[in-house]
């Protein structure tokens, strides 16, 4: 008697994905990329952002804010165009900005 297993296939990475979808000698694709920023300084910190985002060059087509008074911190949803090796440096570049206490990608 046997025992049938599942077939064991390794999962492609996003940017295995890219490369195949955009062939060889092709440039990466920027795709929407979802994330979560968190700030600190009510608006004038999420302008702050904001403005940042801008004159760092990045497309940002989707852009919500929730920000309350007496509360410390404010969240910012936002869809940014990015390539697959981007998002680290994105990320990177944003935790360097005073007041941004954390960015995620959601």
């Amino acid at each position: 008697m046997t025992t049938l297993e599942p077939a064991r296939t390794a999962t492609p990475s996003t940017a295995d994905v890219e490369r195949a979808v955009n062939g060889p000698g092709r440039r990466p694709s920027r795709l929407p990329r979802p994330w979560t920023i968190v700030t600190t300084g009510g608006m004038p910190g999420v302008m702050t952002l904001a403005s940042s985002l801008c004159e760092l060059g990045y497309r940002v087509p989707d852009f919500s804010v929730d920000v309350h008074e007496g509360v410390s911190c404010s969240s910012v949803s936002c869809t940014v165009a990015l390539t697959t090796g981007e998002c680290s440096e994105f990320a990177e570049q944003l935790r360097l900005l005073p007041g941004v206490l954390s960015v995620e990608p959601y």
